[in-house]
């Protein structure tokens, strides 16, 4: 696997994560998404321009989209991969993949789109160049 196949975070499913079917309940998985950008903002060393208190804006989320493609069960190590799909004025969007560890199965595919906006406001204003530089490729 190269360094750029590299899962960027991995965890093991809890009991509480688990619906009366015995596999994670659906919600669950905006949870494994977030924390897998928020992860992805970490180790890029980027997390600070996220903050509302470091950056002078707040990001809202504007919509998540899930696609399930295999369940997940307890005790599973789920790994995640995110990427920056695009950044635009006032908005940018992240692709999460999901894959169950055991098995390599894909499980699941999310797209998240996050508005930037005023503290005062909460309406859109553009991304900080410093937050678009980082979110830059290379």
């Amino acid at each position: 696997m190269s360094v750029d196949d590299r899962p960027l975070a991995s965890f093991r499913v809890s009991m509480r994560d688990i619906d009366i079917y015995g596999h994670v309940h659906n919600s669950r998985y905006l949870d494994y998404c977030e924390d897998a950008v928020v992860e992805f903002l970490r180790q890029r060393q980027i997390l600070s321009h996220f903050r509302h208190t470091s950056s002078g804006v707040a990001y809202h989320v504007k919509k998540a989209e899930i696609t399930f493609h295999s369940p997940i069960d307890l005790d599973d190590v789920v790994e995640a991969k995110v990427d920056v799909e695009k950044v635009g004025r006032t908005s940018l969007s992240f692709a999460i993949e999901l894959f169950r560890h055991r098995d390599g199965a894909h499980c699941a595919s999310a797209h998240f789109v996050w508005v930037c906006v005023g503290l005062s406001d909460s309406r859109p204003t553009p991304i900080p160049e410093a937050t678009r530089a980082a979110l830059s490729p290379g």
